[in-house]
């Protein structure tokens, strides 16, 4: 029977260790035939160093002393390779205890090895890699205590796994969460539906609270038993803060747009209304400075000078009122378009300051939306209203609006004074200017650079995508 068996070296040592039989399962193994080994020592199958620091001696000490010893370690075969053995000595003594010698069976686990190694080599890079991800990943048992605990969890939650393995997951919670039963919900919804997603309030270890996002998975052993949960835990909070973010800024941008439509129903009235009453008030005027009254002539002429006074009055009424007008919201803008509209802010900019302003523009057949002609206007408007307050020693402006197929580019530059752009006291425009002109262009989904240029002078810069400008179609 033993010499039939291939799967073990089974082989006996006389008391000093030298191998005394030799079955198939030994010549397979570690390659020796029966007339090559029988007589040597078993020292042979160890490896240099092993032998060397006497350890195949010890082990017979002890199979001597304990009846049995077993251990796994490396081996050698007659080529010089090495396997991973186990090894189980047993000591053989006669009826009167006397040591006969020993009993030696040798299994090759080096394949079992290989596997285990290889999984545990395939558990530490899952190890790994659950602990590199940033976000908190553990598990539960079915009753809610932690059994295991990633590193993104030490970083979300604050603890390290040996402070909360074995501690209920509650901890996570705020009072008012356990008050109400959210950690016992979570994982009774989990076991019911598989799988849940679930957004609130979480605790770290030092009581601060962040807004969180749990997934929590049911997980079934191979018999469909319920055996606990895996949960993942992100922070969002920042998330959630950008969220805020861009609600105000919608909101910030609805209300310029809201602003914009009063400003446009105010230029209306103040033009067509108020103005209108006005100049039928000059014509008036007019027809009563030239009528004939049955008065002497002194009293004629002083009321002529009276009305000619009054037309005066009037006149320059009129002109206030239209400029109100028009810088609440050019009609020029609404009725003609962004270039004609740019081209009348200049002429206006002309007259009521001593600055040369060239325009310069290949945008004359970009139709422009309406977000973008009055982001593009007021951008302008902005841009030469802070010239004239504050760039000192400008005798200059360049406007430039250039289109290219797929972006659109505006610049406004001046040869004042530059600025130091690192003052926050100092600076063109003023800092609600500067924040409005980055707010509408970030609205275009564009870019702006403004400060001063190379050479002297200041200049604002922004570039948006012709698709953002542009009425759809019209291209």
């Amino acid at each position: 029977m033993v010499n039939a068996i291939k799967d073990y070296a089974i082989f006996l040592l006389d008391a000093k260790g030298r191998i005394a039989t030799w079955n198939a399962g030994a010549e397979r193994i570690k390659g020796y035939r029966a007339e090559e080994i029988i007589g040597r020592h078993f020292s042979v199958f160890y490896p240099e160093e092993v032998a060397a620091r006497g350890y195949p001696a010890e082990e017979l000490r002890r199979a001597a002393e304990l009846g049995r010893w077993e251990d796994e370690g490396w081996r050698v075969r007659k080529d010089g390779s090495r396997f991973w053995a186990n090894v189980v000595i047993t000591a053989l003594r006669d009826k009167d205890g006397e040591l006969l010698g020993f009993a030696k069976i040798t299994r090759d686990l080096t394949e079992r090895r290989r596997t285990e190694e290889q999984l545990r080599q395939s558990e530490e890079r899952m190890r790994r890699l659950m602990d590199a991800v940033e976000d908190a990943i553990f598990m539960l048992n079915p009753q809610g205590q932690v059994t295991s605990w990633n590193g993104g969890a030490t970083r979300v939650l604050g603890f390290h796994a040996a402070e909360i393995i074995g501690r209920h997951f509650s901890r996570f919670y705020p009072i008012e969460g356990i008050s109400a039963r959210e950690p016992e919900r979570e994982l009774a919804d989990a076991a019911a539906y598989g799988r849940i997603e679930r957004e609130g309030w979480r605790l770290r270890k030092d009581g601060s609270r962040f807004c969180a996002n749990v997934v929590v998975t049911a997980v079934y052993g191979l018999s469909g038993e319920l055996v606990g949960f895996a949960k993942v835990v992100r922070d969002i909070t920042e998330r959630n803060q950008l969220r805020q973010l861009e609600y105000a800024s919608e909101l910030a941008a609805r209300i310029e747009a809201t602003r914009e439509e009063e400003k446009k129903r105010i230029a209306r009235e103040l033009h067509d209304d108020l103005g209108q009453q006005l100049t039928a008030l000059k014509m008036d005027l007019t027809a009563f400075s030239s009528a004939q009254a049955p008065h002497g002539e002194d009293e004629q002429n002083a009321l002529r000078i009276r009305a000619q006074a009054m037309r005066e009055a009037v006149d320059h009424a009129i002109a206030s009122v239209r400029r109100l007008a028009a810088g609440l919201r050019p009609a020029v803008l609404d009725d003609l378009g962004l270039l004609p509209a740019l081209e009348w802010l200049v002429d206006d900019f002309r007259q009521r300051s001593r600055l040369s302003i060239d325009i310069v523009s290949n945008a004359e057949d970009v139709v422009f939306n309406d977000a973008a002609s009055t982001a593009i206007f007021r951008i302008v408007q902005e841009a030469l209203t802070n010239v004239v307050r504050h760039a000192h020693g400008a005798t200059t402006v360049e406007i430039e609006l250039i289109c290219t197929s797929t972006m659109c580019d505006v610049a406004i530059s001046d040869n004042g004074s530059g600025i130091d752009t690192t003052d926050p006291h100092v600076g063109r425009p003023s800092p609600s200017g500067l924040a409005g002109i980055r707010d509408r262009v970030r609205r275009l989904g564009g870019t702006v650079v403004i400060g001063s240029v190379a050479g002297g002078g200041f200049a604002i810069r922004l570039s948006v995508p012709r698709e953002a400008v542009e009425v759809p179609g019209t291209r």
